[in-house]
C-alpha cells in the first residue's frame, strides 16, 4: 500500500508542477505580452500588476507552490494530503486551457 500511495502522490505532484507551475506560467507570460491581454486573477493583479513580469510571476508561482508543498508536508500522513497536488493540477490545467484559448483568439486561430 505504501508504494501505491507514494506513487500516486508523486504523480500528483508531477501533474501539479506541470500544469500549475509550468503550464500556467508559460501561457500567462505569453498571453500578457499580447496587446490588450491582462491578467484575470485579482490576487495576481493586486500583488504584481495586470501585466506581471516573467520574474515577478515566477516568484509568485514558486511561492504558491512552496506554501502548498508545506501544507502537504504538514498533513502528509493523512489520506487527504494527495488532494493538495491534485487540486493544483486541476486548477493549473483549467487555467492553462483558458490561457491557450486566449492566445489562440488573439492570434486569430479561433
Amino acid at each position: 500500500m505504501l508504494v501505491s500511495t507514494v506513487s500516486l502522490d508523486l504523480l500528483a505532484w508531477i501533474a501539479a508542477i506541470g500544469c500549475y507551475g509550468v503550464g500556467d506560467y508559460l501561457t500567462t507570460v505569453l498571453a500578457v505580452r499580447r496587446t490588450g491581454v491582462v491578467e484575470a486573477n485579482p490576487a495576481v493583479r493586486y500583488l504584481l500588476s495586470d501585466r506581471p513580469t516573467p520574474i515577478g510571476f515566477a516568484v509568485l508561482k514558486l511561492s504558491a507552490l512552496g506554501v502548498c508543498a508545506g501544507g502537504y508536508l504538514l498533513i502528509r500522513e493523512s489520506s487527504i494530503a494527495v488532494g493538495i497536488p491534485i487540486v493544483l493540477a486541476v486548477l493549473g490545467a483549467g487555467v492553462t486551457i483558458a490561457n491557450v484559448r486566449t492566445l489562440r483568439r488573439r492570434d486569430g486561430a479561433c
